[in-house]
Order: C-alpha cells, then sequence, then structure tokens
C-alpha cells in the first residue's frame, strides 16, 4: 500500500512539472511575440521620422525638468564671473521687504507679479536663485518667528498697450517650491494673494492639495486692496505704482477703515500749524516740490507743461490723503524717498531704493497743480474778480512792486486775497516758481510760461468763462511777481530767502510728518452755500408775536363761476340707516337713529334697505 501511495505521488509531482514547463514556454513565446511586435513598432516610427512614445515624454517639459537638478537655492558669488548685476536687480524687483513689520512684528515680503521678465528673455532656472536669495536665511528664519508674504498676482499695471508677457510652465512652479527649505516653507506664517487670477488660483490648489495640504491654511485670498486692508493695514506697506494700477480697474478708490478721509487734497486747513504755532507745508507739497527741485531734475524741459498720467496722479492724491506710509519717487537716476519713524524702530528707511518702483517727475509737478486746484477755497476768489479787473486789467500799463506788495503781503490790509491764500502763494507757489525760473535756459519754464500753467489752477468761479478771462489777468500778476520775486518783492512781503529751504525740511517733531485726518463732518453744505442771504421765519417762536406778520396771498379764484350748476343724481333716501350708521343704547332692544335722518315710508323709498 505504502508503494502504492509514492508511485502516485511522483506521478503527480511529473505531471504538475511538466504543466509548468509548459506555461513557461507558452509565456515566453508570448513575450518574444510582443517585443518583436514592439520592436518593429519603433523601426516603423523611426522610418517614418516621428518621434516615439519614450522621446516625447523626455521632450515634455515637466518630466525634463524633474529628472534635472539646474534648479539651486543659492546664487553664484558676487565676487564670482557668473554673478549676474543684471538678475539681481530683476530680482530686487520681483521681491523686496516691506519696511515696516505686520501687526505680528513679523517681516513682510512683498511678491510682485508685474515685475516677472518675459520667459523670451530671461531663463527662470537661472533667476530663481536670485530672487530666493531676498528671503531671510537660514539662522534667521531659525531663530525668527517667521515671516509673511504679500502676493500681488495682478500683472501688468492695467495699460492698453501692455503687452502680454511669457511666463513659466507649472512644472517649474512646482520644482521651485521643493528647492525652498525646509525653514523656508514651515516659517511662512500667512499668504495674501491680490489680484487672483486664473492661473494663480490652478498653482495654489495644485500646492494645496498635492504638493502640502497644510499650505491652504496659511492662504488668504482677497480681490482688491480694500478688501486687503481688512486683514492688515495696507498703509504701512510698500505698494509699487502697477499694483495701484491694477486696483484702479477693479475698484474706483481704495477704502481703509479708520485711515481713509482728506489730510491734503480739499482740506479746511491747506497748510496745518505747528506745535510753535507757526504754519507749515502740508507733506504732499513738501515731498513732492523737494523731487522737482533736485538738480537732475529741475533742469527737465517742460515742468508744469506736460501733463502726466492722470490715473497715477488719482492713485498718488488717494495715497497723501490715506497718510501712505512710504512713497518712492524716481526718475531716472534721480531718486528720492522720506523716513517714517515709528515707536521701537526709530526712522524707518526703504531699502535698495535705487530697485524700487518710483513715480516720475511728471506725475509730482501734477500733483503740485492739483493741490491747488483743489482747494476748498481758491486762491482768488469769485468775489475780488470785479476788483482785479479794475486794477491790473488794462494790459498798456506795467504792474507796480507797490501793487503786488499790496496784493500779496501777509499783513497788508488792503488785499483782496485772503490771508490764508497769500501764505500759501508767499511762502511755497512764487519762491517755487522763481527757483525753476532760474534754469530757464534748460527746462524753457520762463516766468510767463510758469504763469500759463498755473493760472488756471487759482481761480474755481461759478461762470468758466469769466474764470478764463479772469485767468488772463492773473496770469500778468504772477509774470511780475516771478521777475520781482528774488530781487524786490520776498523781502517785501516779509519772506526771507531761507523760510522756502525751511519750509521743505522734515519737521523735527514726530507727529507733525503726518498731516492729521480731517474730522468728518467738516465738509461744505452745498445747500446752506445756497441759502445765504435768505432769512427763514419761524412761525411758532414767541420772539415775534409784537411784530406785523406778512398778509397770506388771496386765496385762487374759482374756475368754474356760480351760474355753472352742477346737476347730480339725488341720493336715495332711506327709511332706517344701515348697520354701520346705527348707535346703539344701552338696552339691546333700543334702536336710535343717526341723527340727521328721518323715517319714509317704503313706497316712497327709492331702494329697499336689505
Amino acid at each position: 500500500m505504502a508503494s502504492k501511495f509514492a508511485d502516485r505521488v511522483n506521478n503527480l509531482r511529473l505531471q504538475s512539472q511538466g504543466r509548468a514547463n509548459t506555461l513557461k514556454q507558452q509565456s515566453q513565446e508570448k513575450v518574444n511575440t510582443f517585443t518583436h511586435y514592439s520592436q518593429g513598432r519603433v523601426n516603423t516610427l523611426r522610418q517614418q521620422r516621428l518621434p516615439s512614445v519614450p522621446q516625447v515624454l523626455m521632450r515634455s517639459p515637466i518630466t525634463k525638468r524633474l529628472r534635472s537638478s539646474s534648479l539651486n537655492a543659492m546664487p553664484p558669488s558676487q565676487t564670482s564671473e557668473d554673478y549676474s548685476t543684471n538678475l539681481a536687480d530683476i530680482a530686487t524687483h520681483i521681491l523686496y521687504r516691506s519696511p515696516l513689520p505686520s501687526q505680528n512684528d513679523l517681516p513682510i515680503f512683498i511678491l510682485n507679479a508685474a515685475a516677472f521678465p518675459d520667459t523670451k528673455d530671461i531663463d527662470f532656472d537661472v533667476l530663481l536663485p536670485y530672487v530666493l536669495a531676498r528671503f531671510p536665511d537660514e539662522d534667521e528664519l531659525i531663530d525668527g518667528k517667521g515671516y509673511e508674504v504679500v502676493f500681488f498676482a495682478g500683472g501688468s499695471d492695467g495699460a492698453t498697450s501692455a503687452v502680454k508677457k511669457g511666463r513659466p510652465g507649472w512644472g517649474w512652479f512646482l520644482q521651485a517650491y521643493h528647492v525652498l527649505s525646509r525653514a523656508m516653507r514651515k516659517r511662512l506664517q500667512r499668504l495674501y494673494v491680490v489680484h487672483e487670477r486664473n492661473w494663480v488660483r490652478i498653482m495654489i490648489e495644485t500646492f494645496s492639495s498635492i504638493v502640502s495640504p497644510k499650505f491652504r491654511k496659511k492662504i488668504v485670498h482677497v480681490s482688491t486692496l480694500s478688501a486687503l486692508a481688512l486683514y492688515i493695514p495696507i498703509e504701512d506697506l510698500l505698494i509699487p505704482p502697477s499694483t495701484y494700477h491694477y486696483d484702479r480697474g477693479l475698484s474706483s478708490d481704495i477704502h481703509v477703515p479708520y485711515v481713509s478721509g482728506k489730510r491734503a487734497f480739499g482740506v479746511k486747513e491747506p497748510l496745518p500749524t505747528s506745535s510753535t504755532g507757526h504754519v507749515r507745508l502740508p507733506r504732499v507739497l513738501r515731498e513732492a516740490t523737494s523731487f522737482v527741485l533736485l538738480e537732475e531734475n529741475i533742469k527737465t524741459e517742460g515742468i508744469f507743461r506736460i501733463n502726466p498720467r492722470t490715473l497715477t496722479v488719482d492713485v498718488l492724491k488717494e495715497a497723501y490723503d490715506r497718510g501712505q506710509k512710504f512713497i518712492v519717487w524716481r526718475d531716472g537716476d534721480s531718486v528720492l524717498t522720506f523716513s517714517h519713524w515709528k515707536e521701537g524702530y526709530g526712522n524707518v528707511m526703504v531699502d535698495e531704493i535705487e530697485q524700487m518702483e518710483g513715480y516720475p517727475l511728471f506725475v509730482a509737478a501734477g500733483l503740485i497743480k492739483q493741490w491747488y486746484s483743489q482747494l476748498r477755497e481758491p486762491i482768488f476768489a469769485p468775489s475780488c474778480y470785479a476788483q482785479i479787473e479794475r486794477l491790473f486789467g488794462d494790459t498798456n500799463s506795467e504792474i507796480q512792486i507797490s501793487q503786488l506788495v499790496e496784493l500779496l503781503s501777509v499783513p497788508s490790509e488792503w488785499s483782496l486775497v485772503s490771508q490764508p491764500s497769500r501764505l500759501i502763494l508767499t511762502l511755497h507757489l512764487l519762491p517755487l516758481m522763481s527757483k525753476i525760473s532760474e534754469y530757464q535756459d534748460w527746462n524753457q519754464m520762463s516766468p510767463y510760461n510758469l504763469a500759463v500753467c498755473f493760472a488756471p489752477s487759482l481761480l474755481r468761479g461759478p461762470d468758466p468763462l469769466r474764470d478764463a478771462k479772469v485767468a488772463g489777468i492773473i496770469r500778468r500778476v504772477l509774470e511780475a511777481a516771478v521777475h520781482h520775486w528774488k530781487t524786490d518783492l520776498a523781502g517785501s512781503c516779509g519772506i526771507d530767502g531761507w523760510d522756502f529751504a525751511e519750509a521743505l525740511r522734515v519737521p523735527e517733531a514726530v507727529d507733525e510728518r503726518e498731516d492729521k485726518l480731517e474730522e468728518a463732518g467738516t465738509e461744505p453744505n452745498t445747500l446752506d452755500a445756497q441759502s445765504e442771504g435768505i432769512v427763514l421765519i419761524d412761525n411758532d417762536g414767541s420772539d415775534d408775536e409784537g411784530q406785523d406778520r406778512p398778509a397770506l396771498p388771496p386765496r385762487p379764484v374759482a374756475a368754474y363761476s356760480d351760474s355753472i350748476q352742477v346737476r347730480r343724481k339725488p341720493a336715495p333716501t332711506l327709511q332706517n340707516p344701515p348697520r354701520y350708521s346705527t348707535i346703539f343704547a344701552d338696552s339691546p332692544v333700543d334702536v336710535l337713529q343717526a341723527p340727521g335722518y328721518e323715517a319714509v315710508d317704503e313706497d316712497q323709498s327709492t331702494r329697499t334697505p336689505q
């Protein structure tokens, strides 16, 4: 029995081994057949000069980038021959540190998409290390609390002539994120994405879903600068001009809680008062005038004659009224900015000011003219037009210095111009025009040309035609005042040559460097201005009881005469009044008829009561 069982086991083993060899041989034949077919297919594609599937994958940008190690987080040393100054300057426009920290005392970095170059001009693989070098180093990140990033993704400045730039592919962004160190990724506390576009949304969703799910919790999406102001004080940020231009295409203004209002333009007191009791220039005039008077700018041809871009002027007006702390002026090689004092930090300056985006010269000149044209009370009020025409309207007679002193001097008692207007003219406008006219051989701005540019800004009456007529006379007055200012007029008006330079200096008192926000409710009421001279009589008052009141107007005559009789169908008489006119007595049985009604017989009634 044992031998028979052993023989049977051996037979089964041989059968299983034979079957396994058969299956192995069949599978090998299938592999050989598939290999032969694939090789033939590859040869056919090569003969047709078409790229094969593996070659197509190798030419894919994402696969090629993922297999490449060309991206580096560190740029070459500045002493190296491979170091590019051009790429370093581009990186300073793309990513820079805002001067003031956040409310959580964290550094804020501004990422400006409008500064991205075109992929056709710059290799982004080479540019990336220069951009990443703008972030804090490893030691600062490890010892610090972290940092925040504000990403202005709007791109172009909203101009119709802007050329669409090429951007890198998705693989570059994924690889760039992995190039960041662990400390740089973990220490990012908040990412504010402003003016988000479709490609930015897709990129961020990819990072949040695939790369790092925790990344989504750090992102704040806002559509405009007004929405960003609900999270962080945007008046502390160094915002590039391109971002303002793009935001203006989405919103007509920027509203910041407890900050927006009037500080510089159209305020009740155009010249603020310092702590010493003397008037001083507002911040907008101080900074814009200082930039115009730079040696490189004052010789520029056409100052105050060439009109700047209106959108840029409106953006700057709103920025000064909002109290934007850092505004960079830049035109060619001339750059100017002003520090801001913050408790615990001292005077905070803008780093790398030469590389920052700024506002050009003609915008500063246009902003000065806008300040004068938007004064709440114009320099020459409409009430003095007649006297100005009488005194200076004769074009054949020359304007005397004594007339100018009487008109412009602050202590003058017979001047046609208000005292605040005379302060503005003698403290700022006339010294500025005189200084610019000294370089008329270069800038072509003679006293006549300057007077032509400024005269319309000093008038704002109800009749534009009358303003245009008086503007010609004001031009003659300004031209004569500028011509005699430096020689005789300034001294006769009690103005020293150093007063203008002193007025342009930054005040020593910290609270005077920024103009105060005008309280709400100080706007002039148009209805009150229209009702000036109208006396309103209170008929319910008791003070004028003994006075004769005016007689009432006669009643209007009837539209028809008494002879015309109106015929109407007589109302039917009722035997019993209806229920709604019935008066009930105390007893439910006794019923009193309504007064004025008399009972009649049924045959005399035209309607039977129900």
